[in-house]
């Protein structure tokens, strides 16, 4: 098992421990060290990723009674994107939650009970409480959330349910993120927030899905970024699999950002080594506007040695892409989440080849609800019906 942590910056090394695995030298955040496995380890016929991919996971044993069926999620060709089989949707809204965040939540118990951990917490805007609150349940655990003053109401319902001690906080987030440690460590709950280094490990189990369901792996990965979590995850699956000889190069990775909350973006179009905390301006996109990210500095130096790429895109590109996905595909998703298809819009002429965009979350979930398109909605009696559908029916096959 490993049990080693390594910064991705300068390769310091230290063992795993609960709220305490910032460099202290690059202040960024470390993760498990990557290592090699050899494909035929991985287990077949299982319904978990966790028991399929164990053999690539920091944990002594996976304990299938604390699964919510998180992971193997499906990967759909787009009918109505680029040409024909060449751009592929990885639907994380078809976990528990609704969202990725059940994939980091669903190793994070793992190791919570293996360590004798009574109580997990997190810092979050919507989507990793109502996740880190089931998976709480689910393992018989202690459950504290710290969510973020504007988090909404269905996210705040769909966390509150499990019944955590849940606390709507006013004030910088950053600030709130670096003091949810102080107060795991004094009162024993292991706040496992964005950029955790389980919860890396929980994200990477994507990228291996990915490359089983495609059979290959694809040139370029969109993902939306906010603390930058999600997309080390990603990344650092596809690096483990070129390490085990299962694919020959890394996706070029395309990290998302919300044009009003851009730092990560920001910094790499200016051609800067580190990211500057900004003051955001308004944006639907809740979920990817955190103006200071604890692994901006880490994505950059990433970036720029793998040819990777960082944008912003505007709320509105990201509501047309969401109301695409809606028409044309049958997907509801976030707005957050359609964002990777509003960039991929704006880099197919550069970036062509085989494509897949990471659908993060399911669309109720979102603060911004999109008003509903009654050009469509008609009322009428029984014996109404006929005469209307003659009316009217040519018209609703239209898009």
């Amino acid at each position: 098992m490993n049990n080693t942590l390594q910064c991705p910056l300068c390769g310091r090394e230290d063992f795993f421990r609960p709220n305490d695995f910032f460099c202290p030298a690059c202040q960024q955040p470390m993760w498990f060290k990557p290592c090699s496995v050899p494909p035929q380890e991985f287990k077949e016929r299982t319904s978990s990723s966790l028991e399929k991919f164990s053999a690539c996971l920091p944990l002594r044993t996976v304990r299938p009674e604390f699964s919510l069926g998180e992971g193997q999620t499906p990967l759909i060709p787009l009918n109505s994107v680029g040409a024909p089989g060449k751009v592929w949707a990885k639907l994380e809204s078809a976990n528990p939650s609704l969202s990725f965040k059940d994939r980091g939540s669903a190793v994070v118990v793992q190791k919570a009970v293996e360590l004798g951990w009574p109580a997990i917490g997190t810092v979050s805007t919507g989507n990793m409480a109502s996740s880190t609150a089931a998976y709480a349940a689910r393992a018989g655990l202690s459950c504290l959330l710290l969510v973020k003053k504007g988090t909404s109401p269905g996210a705040l319902v769909s966390a509150a349910v499990f019944r955590p001690l849940l606390i709507e906080v006013e004030g910088d987030y950053g600030q709130l993120f670096r003091k949810s440690y102080e107060l795991g460590r004094s009162l024993k709950v292991y706040f496992a927030n964005s950029v955790d280094p389980l919860r890396l490990e929980g994200y990477k189990l994507a990228a291996l899905e990915i490359r089983e369901q495609l059979g290959q792996a694809p040139d370029y990965v969109y993902v939306p970024v906010s603390s930058g979590g999600h997309f080390l995850g990603l990344y650092k699956g596809f690096m483990e699999l070129k390490m085990s000889g299962y694919i020959d190069k890394i996706p070029v990775m395309v990290g998302v950002q919300a044009a009003s909350c851009a730092p990560i973006a920001r910094a790499f179009e200016q051609g800067l080594e580190k990211v500057i905390k900004i003051n955001p301006g308004e944006t639907l996109a809740h979920s990817i506007a955190n103006p200071d990210p604890p692994a901006g500095d880490l994505i950059l130096k990433l970036a720029r040695e793998n040819q990777a790429h960082l944008l912003a895109i505007s709320d509105q590109e990201m509501l047309a892409a969401q109301s695409q996905l809606a028409r044309q595909e049958g997907l509801f998703v976030q707005p957050e989440s359609a964002a990777v298809l509003a960039a991929f819009h704006q880099l197919q002429t550069n970036f062509s080849g085989l494509s897949v965009l990471i659908l993060t979350g399911q669309g109720l979930k979102a603060v911004y609800q999109p008003s509903p398109d009654l050009r469509n909605f008609y009322q009428a009696r029984v014996e109404e019906l006929p005469a209307l559908l003659n009316t009217v029916l040519p018209q609703t096959t239209e898009k």
